[in-house]
């Protein structure tokens, strides 16, 4: 993402799409409960966050971790996407080193941004039983 963002025409589409002005801040860090965001329901979603084509659906409120080591994603977001969990996986540690009890891990899932859809991605996803503040968290293989 980050290197199509350096191109400048992928740039002005991107935030042509986005409906981002130049220098403009979109970003609200005072919302502790954000809507989850699917198909058509999405208008102005905030710069941190991109969307995915997963299956025939759209995901608006997948964020951007650069921090992150694994690409994480909410049972309830699973469900509402009709994944399945492909194989056990380990717990992970968060950033204040509490456990995160992980279900399990979607191997190989394949989606494309939905600003460059001509481009497709195969990912491996851990879910975990996590509150659904976000669509998907991913990671800094993204970066």
């Amino acid at each position: 993402m980050t290197k199509l963002v350096k191109n400048e025409s992928y740039r002005s589409q991107i935030t042509e799409t986005l409906n981002i002005g130049e220098g403009e801040d979109v970003v609200n860090l005072n919302d502790d409960q954000p809507k989850l965001l699917f198909g058509l329901e999405a208008k102005g979603v905030p710069l941190f966050y991109i969307s995915l084509n997963i299956h025939d659906k759209i995901l608006h409120n997948a964020m951007l971790d650069l921090g992150a080591s694994h690409n994480l994603m909410p049972k309830e977001i699973m469900e509402r996407l009709n994944l399945d969990i492909t194989r056990p996986y380990k717990d992970l540690f968060s950033f204040d080193s509490n456990q995160v009890k992980c279900l399990g891990l979607i191997k190989d899932l394949s989606v494309t941004l939905v600003q460059c859809p001509a481009k497709s991605i195969l990912m491996d996803i851990v879910v975990a039983n996590i509150p659904p503040k976000y669509g998907i968290l991913l990671s800094r293989s993204w970066g």
